[in-house]
């Protein structure tokens, strides 16, 4: 073990030597760390710990921060040999940077052959400790009831209650599968009752849903009477499907009389329907031809102005052309007007004008030479002002540049007074950077001498607060001296008085001795006339030995008590010499105070050493560009000033210029913004002045030809002619509406003269009636067909359902056999019929008679065969708990009685016989496992020494059988009696072990 439980440092075992007398203890001050011997052992099987201690907390709080918990264990397994080595989940520290990380469990299985290298069986957790359940034969659970006995919990088989002790029964003996057949047979019955109950259910439904469709069909009970209830079984149902087929048969009938009715009434109703429609023919076409006869005159004149019109209609072409070049003129001539009045606007806006422009008379429109000539004069005059607005352009870049350079100059003035500004503050603070440097190096050189005058001031401090405790010490070993020394010369002087009595008794003693006829053996006579009695306070010799003994021990612990004085004088001389001149604990921790503080304070300042350095290397580099950015923005300076000169001086140059040329206060670009217009406004009124000519030519030629085309006409004036036309659709819907008002007349009086309209009635023939009765015949034959329908379709459900209501009958007899049989057998194996005891319990139980037959055997020893361990039903009939009761057979009474009535010595004796009868019977039934080791965690200090001599003889013949026992106790008589053993030592820094004899 190593890092592990109270053992921080590495500890090794080897139970080879502690196995040679077969019987060993395991002895050592409470909380030394004996029990956790038993937690590495199951803990290196199982990775689980045998107590009730977590696996989260196995790492040593003594053991370096670095260490690392693991447990090794070797063992042999028949004639094979391994070696597991586990290392629980815990936290280390991180192997860079501060703080820790969480590590996860490990392990290793490896098989130890002999003359060859070991191999390793499995590496991981899970698959380590299913190998080991496999060569053990035992799990976790097991192991702990076998092979460890744990404090606390050994007599947990005897004292728990019935359903404790089958949970403790589970973990021993794998009755699992009886539980599961149990659950699985409930299960099983359960379905099967669902089943039969299921069907019994759709059973009950196609009854009652037979009832349903039988209902609607179904006379009407007498009044006061309910309605009958739905079949019970079969019977009923073929009763439904007799008494539906009777009724079906009647719908029948009913259909077929209603339907005859019907079609009777059809036919009626269909020739007077024919006669009413003839004469609604001949009625309707008198009316019509009356209309017409009424409207003739209207259509006469519609004929007359339909012949004005179409006379009108050759004139069309000429009116249309003259009142087209007509009005083509009048808008050319506001076009015109338009134009002037643009032109005028225009020219009135622009200046610098040549003299053609200026002199064109606007009023009335000029000639297209004088037009000419002004659009040329414009032209040129263009051309002009263009080149005196490029010169402008080319002053106001000057402007541009001049400013920009003006911008560029102030800029770089800016920039170089901010440098300077930097420069400035860099030189103060390195200044100061400067002074603190000077401070950090002399703080970094006083650095080690101040170190070591606040650890001697701080050991002076630890010395002084130690020297009152170390005093006390003094005093208290003074005492105990002195109580010793009292308690030596105490037991010498009962001694010597013990010593003298005997004496003073010697003559009795002797005289006890004497025989008659036997000489003396101080005065050799035979006769012993006066023998002397023994008094009442004599001494034996086993009271001079003890009292020797109490002497022996006082005198050791005399001498023990003069040791721890001198040890405790010698410790407070040490810590006198160490505090020196600072015997007063407070001042002597405020100069350890004062001296750490001083020592962080120059730490500080030495750990600040290099920033400091690189931070004033850092500013003297700014420095420098600084100084370099300066000059550069003077010379920026200086330039862009002159550029700015310059570029002013080309722009006052062209500005001259364009004065000279255009006149002061006139802009190129505005002059020639004004030109644009003039010259649209001309080029305008020269199109204008074409346009108007064309529509003058145009009209005298349409109005020429329009007058010699109304001499030739009935007109007398374009007007006249203009006011007789009409458009083409409109002369068409007159001529349509006149051809169809003839073809109406023709088509009635046609009508009028048929043949089939000569014999009617004067009145027309009443077809309401004959309609009213074939709808009523009508609704009543449709009910009849849903009336046959719904008997029909009832008749089809009914018998369906009563076939496979058959059906069904003799599937649920069958589902109904088969849930009692599943629910019998069930029943009993859940304990819910006789025996009332579950068959998961019944195996178990059986376990338990034989742990209880292993188990008297030794208990019969153990208490002289007082004692016997028996069955009990505990939870009587029907309980849940039965058959796995105990109790104690008491022979010398005779009486059975709770095992919680044994006394603790008894306990502990039934307590042991049953957990080794559970180890035998699980041994038993493991498949013969060889189980060669065992450990008892306490106990034994509640047995009196007959009673122990009986449990040490019991584990003597454990012992002979081939077993290796260990004992954790604290019993005296044990460490007496069992000479082989291993000492748990705990110590300030952990535990630590010793192989050897007990005492």
């Amino acid at each position: 073990m190593e890092a592990f439980g109270p053992y921080a440092d590495p500890v090794a075992i080897d139970f080879d030597v502690l196995a040679a007398e077969g019987l060993f203890l395991i002895h050592g001050t409470t909380g030394a760390g004996k029990t956790f011997l038993l937690d590495a052992l199951c803990f290196a099987l199982y990775g689980e710990v045998s107590g009730d201690r977590s696996v989260k907390g196995l790492r040593s709080d003594h053991a370096a921060p670095g260490a690392v918990p693991r447990v090794s264990l070797e063992f042999s397994c028949g004639a094979a040999r391994y070696r597991v080595e586990r290392t629980p989940a815990h936290t280390a520290p991180k192997a860079r940077g501060q703080g820790t990380t969480e590590k996860a469990p490990q392990a290793v299985l490896f098989r130890l052959d002999a003359g060859v290298p070991e191999r390793a069986v499995a590496a991981k957790t899970t698959e380590v400790t299913r190998e080991v359940e496999h060569l053990v034969g035992l799990n976790a659970a097991q192991f702990r009831q076998v092979i460890l006995l744990p404090q606390g919990r050994f007599a947990e088989v005897l004292r728990a209650k019935a359903e404790e002790r089958e949970a403790l029964l589970k973990t021993l003996f794998d009755t699992v599968i009886y539980e599961r057949a149990g659950w699985w047979l409930e299960d099983q019955a359960r379905a099967a009752r669902n089943l039969a109950l299921d069907q019994a259910r759709e059973q009950e439904v196609l009854r009652r849903r037979a009832a349903d469709a039988w209902a609607p069909q179904a006379p009407a009970p007498p009044e006061g009477t309910e309605a009958p209830p739905p079949p019970a079984d079969q019977p009923g149902l073929e009763a439904l499907v007799e008494r539906i087929g009777v009724v079906v048969q009647g719908t029948a009938a009913a259909l077929g009389e209603a339907s005859a009715s019907l079609t009777a009434a059809q036919a009626a109703q269909a020739a007077l329907t024919a006669q009413a429609e003839r004469w609604d023919r001949r009625a309707t076409a008198t009316t019509r031809l009356g209309e017409l006869d009424a409207k003739r005159e209207t259509v006469e004149e519609y004929r007359q102005k339909l012949s004005q019109a179409e006379r009108a209609e050759t004139l069309r072409p000429s009116l249309v052309a003259e009142q087209g070049a007509r009005r083509e003129l009048e808008r050319v001539e506001r076009g015109l007007q338009e134009q002037l009045r643009t032109a005028i606007q225009a020219r009135e806006g622009a200046r610098a004008l040549p003299p053609s422009v200026l002199g064109l008379d606007l009023v009335g429109l000029p000639s297209a030479e004088a037009l000419a000539a002004a659009g040329a004069d414009l032209a040129a005059r263009r051309a002009e002002v263009r080149e005196l607005a490029c010169k402008v352009e080319e002053a106001a870049q000057a402007r541009g540049a001049a400013a920009a350079a003006s911008k560029r100059a102030g800029e770089a003035e800016a920039g170089r007074a901010t440098a300077i500004a930097q420069q400035e503050r860099l030189a103060a603070e390195q200044e100061r950077a400067l002074a603190l440097l000077s401070q950090a190096r002399s703080a970094r050189d006083q650095l080690e001498g101040l170190q070591r005058a606040a650890r001697e001031a701080d050991g002076r401090a630890v010395a002084a607060e130690a020297i009152a405790p170390a005093r006390q010490r003094q005093h208290a070993a003074e005492a105990a001296r002195n109580g010793a020394d009292r308690q030596v010369n105490t037991a010498a002087a009962g001694l010597n008085e013990l010593r003298r009595r005997q004496i003073e008794g010697m003559a009795s003693r002797l005289a006890g001795g004497l025989a008659a006829g036997a000489p003396c053996p101080v005065c050799g006579a035979t006769a012993h006339p006066a023998p002397a009695r023994p008094s009442d306070d004599a001494v034996d010799d086993g009271a001079i030995a003890a009292a020797e003994g109490t002497l022996a021990a006082a005198t050791q612990a005399a001498q023990a008590a003069a040791v721890a004085l001198a040890n405790a004088q010698a410790a407070l001389a040490a810590v006198l010499e160490k505090a020196g001149d600072g015997p007063d604990p407070l001042a002597a921790r405020q100069a350890a105070s004062t001296a750490a503080a001083a020592h962080q304070a120059a730490q500080a300042l030495a750990d600040g050493l290099p920033s400091l350095e690189q931070r004033t290397a850092d500013r003297e580099q700014q420095r420098q560009q600084l100084a370099k950015a300066i000059e550069a923005a003077s010379t920026a300076i200086a330039l862009e000033r002159r550029a700015a000169a310059e570029a002013s001086q080309r722009e006052q140059t062209l500005a001259t210029q364009v004065a000279r040329e255009l006149g002061e206060g006139l802009a190129p670009g505005a002059v020639l913004r004004a030109f644009g217009p003039l010259e649209a406004a001309l080029k305008a009124l020269v199109t204008g002045a074409g346009a108007h000519t064309r529509a003058t030519s145009e009209l005298e030629q349409a109005a020429r030809r329009l007058g010699q085309e109304l001499a030739a006409s009935p007109f007398a004036s374009a007007e006249a002619a203009a006011a007789e036309l009409q458009d083409e659709p409109r002369r068409q819907e007159v001529k349509r509406r006149i051809e169809k008002y003839e073809k109406d007349v023709i088509e009635l009086r046609g009508i009028l003269a048929a043949a089939d309209l000569a014999d009617l009635p004067e009145t027309r023939p009443d077809t309401a009636t004959a309609r009213e009765a074939v709808v009523g015949l009508d609704v009543a034959r449709t009910l009849a067909v849903e009336r046959h329908s719904e008997a029909r379709s009832a008749q089809k459900e009914i018998t369906r359902l009563a076939a496979e209501h058959r059906e069904g009958a003799a599937g649920l007899a069958v589902k109904q056999e088969r849930a009692e049989r599943l629910s019998a057998v069930a029943n009993r194996c859940q304990g819910k019929a006789a025996p009332y005891i579950s068959l998961q319990r019944w195996v178990l139980s059986t376990y338990l008679a034989d742990i209880c037959g292993y188990a008297n055997q030794r208990l019969a020893l153990m208490t002289s065969g007082r004692y016997q361990l028996q069955l009990t039903d505990e939870g009587g009939r029907g309980g849940r708990n039965a058959g796995l009761g105990l109790e104690v057979l008491d022979a010398y009474t005779g009486e059975k009685r709770e095992v919680s009535s044994l006394s603790g010595g008894e306990t502990f004796q039934a307590s042991l016989a049953l957990a080794l009868g559970v180890a035998d019977t699980v041994q038993a039934h493991a498949g013969g496992v060889p189980l060669e080791a065992l450990f008892i965690d306490e106990g034994f200090g509640s047995l009196d020494p007959d009673n122990l001599q009986l449990a040490m003889d019991e584990l003597d013949r454990l012992r002979e059988g081939g077993r290796m026992i260990g004992l954790i106790s604290h019993v005296g008589a044990l460490r007496e009696r069992i000479r082989g053993g291993l000492e748990v030592i705990a110590g300030d820094r952990g535990s630590s072990l010793r192989v050897g004899v007990t005492a």
